[in-house]
């Protein structure tokens, strides 16, 4: 597939064919895999932004796609992304098998609740594309009240008619929407709540969190995390497999969890993926893709740090651990996808820079929802680096409280300490950090309104990392 699509690309696609010819590469004499992966990489910087839109479709025919979205823009400008029906109907093909492996849609009635931004941004328009595709095949509705919708009131007006509801939904977003329906004595006990989510990784204190809220009761079916872009759409998700490999690993210590993640301080999402619809390499710790879109992707970059780990290899990494795979999984009910595993944490330029070590969003995400924290604050949160009057160097955190939470005694000394405690025990740099500097290495904690228009803008993807 990826040899074809580059021989494809190479003739077809002006602008990857000039690509080609300043990087002095014969596409001819390119006949094995291991030619290809001596090819250049492509990214944004080299590639996409270097060349006219028409360009880069094939046949530098623009009207080529059947639709177009706009990526987030998080490490940049906004990026528009064409996609045509062909990769709407490989998305829909894996909505259709995890909705029906993890939430059972063809055996319950389904209220299938899209609060994904919709307008130009790919997850909410893409979610219901795909979804709608085969809804009429089961016994599913959709309603799609986007990010600004009144998600609660429609819960509250028709969810019991339904043996479950499935909330798909950008992390952050959902969580407001569980803390704002049990602030408002909303009873989430009497729903059958599943969870889709999509755009960010999360921790499973974090999936534990969402579950003791709402009653869930199978750890390993009710929710799924999607690693997908507007770049590629979905490059991999979660499967109740990945999802009991990466809690074993996560429970069982550091040797496990280091044996399959390649750093411990840091929290990856685990998926699985399709070798046939997306070819995956790893080139300098960074995920390399090749895919066939309306805009084709050549060993493309995306800036996301990860790996990937073959089946085989996974069962084996978990048997040295004294971990049976295949067997846990038949204890557990859980049916085997037997393709490979990617884990990915997502890209450097999201992380903030204090006394020159890395900060990771992921683990200021654990300490805000752990206990005497979590009841103040929505969760979300935007990192600073700045400097004093004196010019030293130090890190401010702003932090959004609930709707309408009372501050409770302390709570910016609270904050803080869980923030510190989560740092010293996840981040090695940053514990050496802190017995340097002492109190000088701790954030300064903002407070901010639930909403404020400067940090937390409702309706718009949390940034949480900003530069000062």
């Amino acid at each position: 597939m990826a040899l074809n699509l580059f021989k494809r690309a190479a003739r077809d696609v002006p602008a990857y064919k000039d690509f080609l010819k300043k990087n002095k590469v014969d596409p001819a004499k390119i006949k094995t895999i291991a030619d290809f992966k001596n090819t250049p990489t492509i990214s944004k910087v080299n590639y996409l932004k270097k060349y006219p839109f028409k360009d880069l479709c094939w046949h530098g025919n623009p009207g080529s796609p059947n639709m177009i979205s706009v990526s987030s823009g998080s490490s940049g400008e906004p990026f528009y992304w064409p996609r045509w029906a062909e990769s709407e109907k490989e998305t829909s093909l894996l909505h259709e098998l995890f909705l029906i492996d993890s939430f059972g849609i063809d055996k319950c009635s389904t209220l299938f609740i899209t609060s994904f931004a919709m307008g130009v941004w790919v997850a909410g328009t893409l979610t219901y594309k795909c979804v709608d595709a085969f809804a009429s095949k089961y016994n599913m509705t959709i309603i799609t009240p986007g990010i600004n919708g009144d998600v609660l009131k429609i819960i509250r007006s028709i969810g019991k008619n339904y043996d479950q509801i499935i909330l798909a939904g950008y992390p952050p977003f959902v969580k407001d929407i569980i803390d704002e329906g049990e602030r408002s004595g909303l009873n989430w006990k009497k729903y059958n709540l599943k969870f889709l989510f999509a755009a960010e990784a999360f921790s499973e204190p974090w999936r534990q969190y969402i579950f003791k809220k709402t009653g869930s009761k199978n750890y390993y079916k009710d929710s799924l995390n999607i690693y997908g872009t507007a770049d590629a759409l979905i490059m991999g998700h979660e499967t109740p497999l990945s999802i009991l490999v990466r809690k074993t690993a996560a429970e069982s210590g550091n040797g496990l969890y280091k044996s399959i993640f390649k750093y411990d301080e840091r929290v990856p999402s685990l998926v699985q993926y399709n070798p046939l619809f997306k070819y995956v390499e790893v080139k300098n710790g960074n995920l390399v893709f090749t895919y066939s879109g309306a805009m084709p992707l050549i060993r493309y970059d995306i800036d996301d740090t990860g790996d990937v780990i073959q089946y085989s290899k996974m069962k084996e990494i978990l048997a040295g651990g004294g971990f049976d795979m295949e067997k846990e999984a038949k204890k557990k009910n859980i049916s085997l996808w037997k393709l490979p595993f990617m884990y990915v944490y997502g890209r450097n330029d999201l992380t903030a820079t204090f006394y020159g070590i890395n900060i990771y969003p992921e683990n200021i995400r654990d300490a805000l929802n752990s206990r005497g924290v979590d009841k103040h604050v929505s969760g979300k949160f935007t990192m600073l680096t700045k400097n004093n009057k004196q010019l030293n160097q130090y890190l401010e955190l702003n932090v959004e409280l609930k709707n309408k939470a009372t501050l409770g005694d302390g709570l910016v000394y609270k904050i803080k300490t869980e923030v510190v405690n989560a740092l010293r025990n996840k981040n090695k740099e940053y514990n050496e950090l802190y017995k340097a500097l002492g109190p000088n290495a701790e954030p300064k904690i903002v407070l901010c309104q639930y909403g404020d228009r400067e940090f937390f803008t409702p309706g718009v993807k949390q940034k949480w990392y900003r530069k000062a």
